[in-house]
C-alpha cells in the first residue's frame, strides 16, 4: 500500500476518502493507506476527521510526509491549482470510483477525480486535476482541460471541448461540438447551445462578462 493524505477536510475530502475506501475494497489488495487530512484552517489543525487524523497545515503535512501521495480535494479550481503549485514534488494519483464507466481509450492525467456512476466515453481526453462528479457524462471524442470542474449530473455531448479552469454547474449540458472557453462558468441546469467565451458566465438568463 502507498501512503496518501488528502488536502481539504470538507465535503469533497469526505467523498475522496470514501472513494479510496471503495477502491481498496474492490481491489484484490488494498492500494492506499490514508494517513490523514491536511487543512490550513487553524480549527482543523488537530483531532480527527472522518475517522482519520488531522495532520495540520498543508505545508506541515508535506514536510512531515515527503514521500506520501497527495489528493487535493478542493472544488475551487483556482485554489486547487494554487495548492498543486505549493506541493510540487509529491505524487498526485487519479482516483476513479469503481462504479464509474471509463473507456479504455480515455486519456487522463494525474490528480483527476472521477466519481460514482460517472461515464467517460471513447476517445476522450481528461486533463490534470479535473473533477468529474457523480452521474456526470462525458461524450465521445470530448476534451476536458486542466483544473476543470464538472458538477453532478452534467452531460457533455460528443466532441465537446471544455477548456482549462471551467466550472460546469449541476445538470448543465452541451450540444454536440460546443466549446466552453477557459475560466468560463456555466450555471446549474443551463444548456450550452453555442460556444461560450473565455471568462464569461452563462446562465438561463444569458451571458455575463467576468
Amino acid at each position: 500500500m502507498r501512503d496518501l493524505f488528502v488536502v481539504g477536510a470538507g465535503g469533497f475530502g469526505r467523498e475522496a476518502v470514501w472513494t479510496v475506501e471503495r477502491i481498496n475494497k474492490a481491489s484484490q489488495q488494498p492500494q492506499w493507506n490514508v494517513i490523514g487530512f491536511a487543512d490550513d484552517d487553524p480549527k482543523k489543525a488537530t483531532g480527527n476527521f472522518e475517522g482519520y487524523p488531522m495532520l495540520g497545515s498543508i505545508e506541515k503535512a508535506s514536510k512531515d510526509h515527503p514521500g506520501a501521495s497527495v489528493f487535493i480535494a478542493i472544488g475551487d479550481n483556482a485554489i486547487r491549482r494554487k495548492i498543486y503549485a505549493q506541493l510540487r514534488g509529491h505524487d498526485f494519483p487519479a482516483l476513479i470510483d469503481p462504479s464509474a464507466q471509463v473507456s479504455p481509450t480515455t486519456e487522463f492525467k494525474h490528480g483527476t477525480y472521477i466519481a460514482c456512476e460517472a461515464v467517460v466515453s471513447v476517445g476522450t481526453e481528461i486533463g490534470k486535476f479535473v473533477i468529474i462528479n457523480a452521474r456526470a457524462g462525458v461524450g465521445h471524442d470530448s476534451v476536458v482541460g486542466d483544473f476543470a470542474n464538472i458538477a453532478p449530473g452534467v452531460s457533455l455531448s460528443g466532441h465537446t471541448k471544455i477548456k482549462d479552469d471551467v466550472f460546469m454547474g449541476t445538470n448543465s449540458c452541451t450540444a454536440p461540438g460546443m466549446t466552453v472557453g477557459k475560466g468560463a462558468i456555466v450555471a446549474c441546469g443551463t444548456p450550452v447551445l453555442k460556444d461560450v467565451a473565455p471568462g464569461t458566465t452563462l446562465s438561463p438568463f444569458g451571458t455575463l462578462k467576468a
